[in-house]
């Protein structure tokens, strides 16, 4: 069959997963994208973008496939208003793709939008590309649960008329769909046997990953004279925590890298060198950055929370999750002292997500709906 995927925010982890899924799919699948920037301009104008842009193509597809930074509500009204209603994209099913939602989201304290509640505007955006799709899919069941339980308490806050019952429906045409990852490269990483174990994050230097109680963390053991050593990649914004400036001071003598890696070669060479990866997010529907950690080869530290509990059995990878910042303190110090920590299967764990698995299953899904 013949896929046509939208991507209105063509950038880090969507791209990561746009170019999977087209690579690996055994449809045809043609993209349609926008740079990835400007994600609030994004979920206003790229339903104008699109409509556009479809209206003129001389291929017909069966399907599209949009992520969810596109008004699928507008979307497919502009579609009716601008162009034939027998024509094709106005006849196949449109589904949504969910890497992330507005209404559970943690904005930053600093983001103007949330004083003047513009925030529920982007959030609105979403519900109603939920009620316009065929199918909303997301890409953890934690993410459906939190999407679909948070709603009720959303609508709520509207004056009158809460369209409760719409609820039901969208339940009713929820998926899940794992992000798929290329994890080969990093199955078959030599991890390299450092002398202290060295602690990586490997994630967005933003606020909702939580770098405030990372280093807060490292800081406390620095100060009880623990040995270990730093690396801190990740992609760095223009706004970013004050905390990683904070770090690179306080911890210098420990830090081995800081700063986003140049190549997708550099980055798996980091990850062999590391043996921890904590992570602290606030936030992750998935979290690809900590499934990679893993699949590498680095003892995880994980919250017991957000979607990473989809990731380790439990109860046998229980020493792996804490529930507190004094837990954390705890276990952390403990894999510290206990260097090197093996976890033999661990990888295996998370080899349910690479492509060569989840790609059999988007098809399916695809041709079944």
């Amino acid at each position: 069959m013949k896929i046509l995927l939208l991507e209105s925010f063509y950038g880090v982890s969507h791209k990561q997963w746009v170019d999977g899924l087209i690579d690996n799919s055994s449809h045809e699948v043609d993209l349609l994208q926008m740079a990835g920037r400007h994600w609030k301009w994004r979920m206003e104008h790229s339903a104008i973008h699109f409509s556009n842009k479809i209206i003129s193509l001389q291929t017909e597809y069966d399907l599209i496939l949009s992520s969810s930074f596109t008004n699928i509500a507008a979307f497919r009204g502009l579609l009716i208003a601008k162009g034939d209603t027998d024509a094709w994209y106005n006849q196949v099913p449109i589904h949504v793709f969910f890497h992330e939602n507005q209404i559970t989201y943690p904005w930053s304290e600093e983001d103007p939008d949330i004083i003047l509640k513009r925030d529920n505007h982007y959030g609105w955006i979403n519900y109603l590309s939920c009620l316009a799709a065929d199918k909303v899919i997301f890409n953890s069941a934690y993410h459906r649960d939190d999407l679909l339980g948070i709603l009720p308490t959303f609508l709520d806050q509207f004056p009158d008329e809460t369209p409760m019952e719409e609820i039901e429906k969208i339940r009713k045409k929820s998926h899940v769909l794992s992000i798929g990852v290329n994890m080969k490269p990093l199955l078959v990483l030599n991890q390299i046997e450092n002398t202290v174990p060295v602690i990586i994050w490997n994630h967005r230097w933003e606020y909702d990953k939580n770098p405030k109680d990372f280093f807060e963390a490292l800081f406390q053991l620095d100060e009880e004279g623990l040995a270990f050593e730093v690396i801190v990649a990740g992609e760095k914004y223009k706004r970013s925590p004050k905390v990683f400036e904070e770090a690179k001071k306080r911890l210098g003598a420990k830090i081995i890298h800081f700063g986003y890696a140049k190549s997708r070669s550099d980055y798996l060479n980091l990850l062999a060198k590391a043996d921890i990866m904590l992570v602290t997010s606030n936030q992750d529907f998935f979290g690809i950055s900590s499934v990679e950690g893993i699949a590498a080869g680095c003892y995880p530290l994980l919250p017991n929370r957000l979607a990473f509990p989809e990731h380790l059995d439990l109860p046998k990878y229980q020493d792996c999750y804490y529930t507190s910042v004094s837990e954390l303190l705890d276990k952390l110090r403990k894999v510290i002292k206990n260097h090197p920590n093996q976890t033999e299967d661990i990888r295996k764990q998370v080899s349910k997500y690479d492509w060569t698995n989840q790609i059999d299953v988007y098809d399916e899904f695809f041709r079944m709906h």
